[in-house]
């Protein structure tokens, strides 16, 4: 018991640090329902922290870049308000106008190919097996899109809620781009004193990986926008003309379901078939085509170039993380896939000890030839042990010098495991 009391003791900082850690966390778990707000308001702090660096290093100070900052955000948010949002709203009214002409012209294609296949000159038996599985298949259809589309829009009304009433978040939002350094220095201080450098560390590793995460989920998002737009654009002049009226609204969906990985691109895509549907099936299947066609360039090219840019991940990488994090963990594990893996892609650090020799291990072993003196390592004396191996060839005599040197250099190298960032050695030499 006072062996255990001692060892407390002497860890007192890193249980009360870890112990503190435990608590936010069940608080934040806790409150977690108005923390959706500031995950906002923190990926607003990574768009705006490279611009108020920027002005910083300049010479300015960080609340003057902050200011300056959110009159860049105001002056954007007034052009799309003043030149976008009106075709915008008046695009989602028409559509939402002609949802029960959508509907019909489904119920339509539906009827249709009831009366093909009712047509067709197919046995009893078989006729009985198909409608069973047809009627299984849509019933699980069904379900499945309930299932997806109910809580994608559930999160899609809240996060629209969140921004519409969102009042302390900017005033948040200032003091953190104001007082960022300030903030990570008041975390490290927190910790441990040998918990520090690697505290500091991490902080700047995370808001490095995240604010470039997020930097690219924006700018696949307005590819994603731009590439809907021509594509149907183009469909128009084929002769498709009806999705000429309905182009920003489709490509806005499509955009803003893109941070929506696996799923969101297949729910963009509805709105574009339904409207194919009401022209006829031509115009459905190459509206089909044009989202397919938009999904493998996203997937295959957009996605693996842009994001693994943005966090230094190699295209190979970046597929083979979304297709296991998808996997494994659903939407939520493909859209965490890119950051978590390039935090874990970085060199695990490791702190060797420099190695300090013993004089007894200079001593030879019993048995081994004695150095000559004056002569060359590696050479027995004159006299001893001659004759009993043959000569080594000078090359390989030099080769085995040249790995003994290099031996023996790994055995003074440290590994610094405190991974100085950015622009510091990670590893260094100590003195024999």
């Amino acid at each position: 018991m006072a062996e255990l009391l001692a060892t407390m003791r002497r860890h007192r900082q890193a249980i009360f640090a870890l112990a503190m850690i435990v608590i936010v966390v069940g608080l934040l778990w806790t409150a977690r329902g108005a923390l959706p707000a500031f995950f906002i308001g923190l990926a607003l702090a990574f768009v705006l922290d490279p611009v108020v660096t920027l002005l910083a290093r300049q010479g300015a100070p960080r609340w003057a870049g902050v200011i300056v900052a959110y009159v860049v955000v105001v002056v954007v948010v007034w052009a799309l308000i003043a030149f976008a949002l009106p075709p915008i709203s008046r695009q989602a009214r028409e559509f939402i106008e002609q949802l029960p002409q959508l509907g019909a012209a489904v119920g339509d294609l539906e009827r249709g190919v009831q009366d093909w296949y009712e047509g067709l000159p197919l046995p009893t038996d078989l006729r009985d097996t198909v409608d069973a599985q047809l009627a299984s298949s849509g019933q699980a259809i069904g379900e499945l899109v309930r299932g997806l589309l109910a809580p994608t829009l559930n999160a899609i009304v809240r996060a629209a809620t969140f921004v519409l009433g969102l009042v302390v978040v900017p005033v948040w939002l200032f003091f953190v781009l104001k007082d960022r350094e300030r903030f990570s220095r008041a975390v490290a201080a927190a910790m441990p004193p040998s918990w520090r450098p690697d505290a500091e560390n991490l902080l700047t590793l995370l808001g490095r990986v995240g604010g470039r995460w997020v930097r690219g989920q924006l700018l696949l998002g307005a590819s994603i926008f731009l590439a809907t737009v021509i594509g149907l654009t183009l469909l128009t002049f084929i002769g498709f003309t009806e999705f000429g009226q309905f182009t920003l609204i489709l490509a806005l969906i499509a955009g803003v379901l893109e941070w929506f990985p696996i799923i969101g691109p297949i729910i963009a895509a509805v709105p574009a078939i339904l409207i194919g549907l009401s022209i006829g099936f031509p115009a459905a299947v190459a509206a089909a085509i044009l989202y397919t066609a938009i999904q493998q360039l996203e997937n295959n090219i957009l996605v693996p170039k842009v994001m693994g840019d943005a966090i230094e991940l190699h295209p190979a990488v970046m597929i083979l993380a979304l297709v296991v994090g998808g996997a494994l963990f659903g939407i939520g594990g493909a859209i965490l896939a890119a950051p978590v893996v390039r935090r874990r892609a970085r060199p695990v650090p490791i702190r060797l000890p420099p190695v300090r020799r013993s004089a007894s291990s200079h001593r030879p072993r019993a048995g081994a030839p004695r150095r000559a003196r004056g002569g060359p390592p590696g050479r027995a004396a004159p006299g001893r042990a001659a004759g009993l191996l043959p000569a080594a060839h000078p090359r390989l005599t030099r080769v085995a010098r040249s790995a003994s040197q290099s031996v023996g250099l790994c055995a003074r190298m440290r590994i610094d495991w405190r991974m100085p960032i950015p622009n510091r050695r990670l590893i260094r030499l100590e003195p024999p």
